[in-house]
């Protein structure tokens, strides 16, 4: 590697959106911005379609998003109705996708790759990139903002011999769980191996806090997904105990789109009457939306479980719901006690415990003046530990490192 020009590397995913989308988007958008700032060449190279309409946020196939260029192989962002085109668009996306990188490589415009492929569950597409990108000669980081697959239970047979991190050079990781687990991991096979750990990140330039809602209707949020059935019956299952003491409070879920079937499952559910009127499946929102009612909020929900899954993750939620200045509601999981003191930045409560998540959200509707207090110390913590632009220079040094080393 030329040391006497910019360190270049290329996020590579499959079916991210971007520069648009939720969590996954979010945390690609603004770990590239930290690299860009801190010296760092970076493009995002998408292989598949991922919008579906009617909700369509992407439209361009190629573009700059804050100095981050931006490719979509497959030639579209919109997934086709189709199955026989689904599957003609996948093959060009992953025919493409490989000629980019093989174009970069020998124009000298690849040093090292940030692979956004699952690591939750292996699959062939993974290991053929790896043999590509091994091929050429690039070094891969992995990103590690979930539990792996050697974490699970049901492992497939594949999963039970192959690590995550074969043919990887190092891995970003998002909580300590999973930096331990890769540290861990590289010592068992006798390998170096960099691991950077970078928590969740927010931009909280991008949220200017307005005043606390100390009057008028009282409203929670729950910024989800239609696959966290569990912790969407937990939060209404809370509800419930701060319905009987102020019945006007409402509960805003968002994260839902009509192109889900999970989304339909839970949206045909409230039409029949199984959720109380008082919850509102908001839908997908966009962002400045997303934004406007995170404001409206008494206080925004984040529930935990007492496993695994949990405990590896962080949320990138959080990071949100704290720069907006508005009191997070979570529990004592992963993460967690590590970043949040109870009833100072956060309120803070043990897993699995409906009635005790119920009365940390009446605490917030009794007393106002402190649930501002709370919320002005998150947006204190988001600042100091949260904002994405603290990690560029680790960022910068971890893929450097990586590179050095060559493809593994």
């Amino acid at each position: 590697m030329n040391r006497d020009r910019p360190l270049e590397v290329t996020i590579l995913s499959t079916y991210l959106s971007f520069p648009y989308g939720m969590a996954a988007t979010n945390r690609v958008r603004l770990l590239a911005r930290a690299m860009n700032e801190a010296g760092v060449r970076v493009r995002v190279l998408v292989m598949q379609a991922s919008d579906r309409p009617p909700h369509v946020e992407n439209t361009e196939v190629r573009g700059t998003y804050c100095g981050v260029p931006f490719e979509y192989a497959c030639g579209t962002t919109l997934r086709h109705d189709s199955f026989v085109m689904r599957r003609l668009i996948e093959l060009r996306g992953w025919a493409t996708g490989a000629a980019r990188l093989v174009q970069s490589r020998r124009r000298g415009e690849l040093d090292a790759v940030y692979l956004w492929f699952t690591s939750q569950r292996h699959s062939p597409d993974r290991s053929v990139y790896l043999a590509l990108l091994r091929a050429l000669g690039v070094p891969v980081v992995i990103e590690l903002n979930e539990r792996p697959w050697p974490m699970r239970d049901d492992r497939r047979l594949f999963e039970r011999v192959l690590s995550p991190i074969t043919g990887v050079a190092g891995a970003v990781a998002i909580s300590r769980l999973l930096e331990e687990w890769a540290r861990a991991e590289a010592a068992r096979l006798r390998r170096p191996f960099t691991v950077m750990s970078v928590p969740i990140v927010v931009d909280v330039d991008e949220l200017e806090p307005e005043s606390y809602p100390e009057t008028g209707e009282p409203l929670f949020v729950f910024a989800g997904a239609p696959e966290y059935d569990q912790a969407l019956r937990f939060v209404f299952s809370a509800m419930e105990h701060v319905w009987r003491e102020f019945p006007e409070c409402r509960l805003v879920v968002t994260g839902t789109r009509a192109s889900d079937p999970a989304s339909r499952r839970l949206q045909e559910e409230a039409r029949q009457g199984a959720w109380d009127e008082r919850l509102t499946l908001a839908g997908y929102l966009e962002r400045p939306e997303l934004l406007r009612l995170y404001a409206r909020a008494r206080g925004l929900l984040v529930p935990l479980f007492d496993d695994v899954r949990s405990a590896a993750r962080f949320p990138t939620k959080i990071g949100e719901y704290l720069a907006s200045a508005r009191p997070v509601v979570t529990n004592a999981v992963g993460e967690i006690p590590r970043y949040f003191e109870d009833g100072v930045n956060g309120l803070v409560c043990p897993p699995g415990d409906a009635a005790a998540f119920g009365e940390r959200l009446l605490e917030l509707l009794r007393d106002p003046l402190r649930a501002a207090a709370i919320g002005r110390a998150g947006r204190e913590l988001a600042e100091r530990r949260f904002h994405y632009a603290l990690y560029g220079e680790e960022l910068r040094r971890g893929f450097t490192e990586a590179a050095s080393r060559g493809a593994r």
